[in-house]
């Protein structure tokens, strides 16, 4: 059943073009070390209005941008950002484990 509900939620994601944008990002989350390298990886950008209408959870915040990188077949991050935009410009989020990230749009990491 986790998997199924997880191909369903990449297909609404990945097909739902007036509602998510996919773009290139640089990711890196904190750690009790400090930041991990960064992460070169494309990402869905979608709001949390659309996310909860396709997974049909009140989990998400209907006012927030989420970043969406899918990782493997089962595995995926979710992170709220900071801000409602995303910019060339590093910006934090927070995905539902409470890991702090910074996504950067760009299609070179540093």
């Amino acid at each position: 059943m986790k998997h199924i509900t997880f191909a369903m939620l990449l297909f609404f994601i990945t097909f739902v073009a007036h509602a998510s944008e996919k773009m290139s990002v640089c990711a890196k989350y904190r750690t009790e070390a400090g930041w991990s390298k960064n992460y070169q990886v494309e990402a869905t950008i979608i709001k949390g209005t659309e996310l909860i209408r396709t997974t049909g959870s009140l989990d998400y915040n209907s006012l927030a941008t989420y970043v969406v990188i899918f990782w493997d077949k089962d595995q995926a991050s979710f992170i709220e950002l900071s801000w409602p935009f995303l910019t060339v410009m590093g910006q934090e989020g927070t995905d539902r484990r409470g890991v702090k990230w910074e996504i950067t749009k760009s299609h070179i990491c540093f």
